[in-house]
């Protein structure tokens, strides 16, 4: 069993820096999505378990839906607004952060991240960004990949706490952090860490 860590849009594997040390304890792999530079996605392996980062779960989970476990950290069942006004953004919402990364890739995802934390970042790959907001434009996580353990911050200002209520619906158990915003792996890893240590060690691995 592994740790497999994917970053969420507009970031990268460093995301993971402040988290990923203090889950030692279990070999891990980090998915690298290309937004800064060449992609690198390790296979999957039976028995891995997922931590995505926001749009890293719905990444993973497209990737297959065997996962032994799934972590969501600041993550979505759907991104973009249904009729139910389920989801983060408005397509509205959407639509403008695909104009303002066509005109200036290097100001929108500067401002994404002065935004939502993150820090600052290498230049930007804007075809694999454009991929990835197209992506999360029909992203609807559903049935058995629901994941089992939900970690949300009541201030992130990109996933209402709706969100990963939903997230949770199926049988999760949802871990709610006052503060800590939409970057809860670097923000307050030693939250993020407490609870999945006590995933993985209640589930035996």
């Amino acid at each position: 069993m592994r740790l497999y860590f994917v970053h969420g849009w507009g970031f990268g594997p460093e995301s993971f820096d402040a988290l990923a040390p203090l889950l030692a304890d279990w070999p891990q792999v980090r998915a690298d999505l290309g937004y800064f530079g060449a992609a690198a996605c390790p296979d999957a392996r039976p028995g891995d378990v997922l931590v995505g980062h926001s749009a890293g779960l719905g990444w993973g989970l497209s990737q297959r839906r065997d996962w032994a476990g799934v972590v969501a950290i600041a993550a979505f069942r759907r991104f973009v607004r249904d009729g139910d006004k389920r989801g983060c953004v408005r397509p509205a919402e959407l639509r403008a952060l695909g104009r303002a990364l066509a005109r200036d890739p290097a100001e929108c995802v500067a401002g994404f991240r002065a935004r939502h934390g993150g820090g600052p970042c290498p230049a930007p790959d804007a075809g694999a960004l454009a991929k990835g907001l197209a992506f999360l434009e029909t992203l609807d996580v559903r049935g058995e990949a629901v994941p089992t353990l939900v970690l949300a911050a009541g201030d992130d200002p990109l996933v209402p706490l709706d969100a990963a209520r939903e997230l949770a619906q199926s049988g999760g158990e949802l871990f709610v952090r006052e503060t800590g915003g939409h970057g809860l792996p670097w923000t307050d890893p030693a939250f993020c860490a407490e609870k999945i240590r006590d995933f993985l060690r209640h589930h035996g691995w």
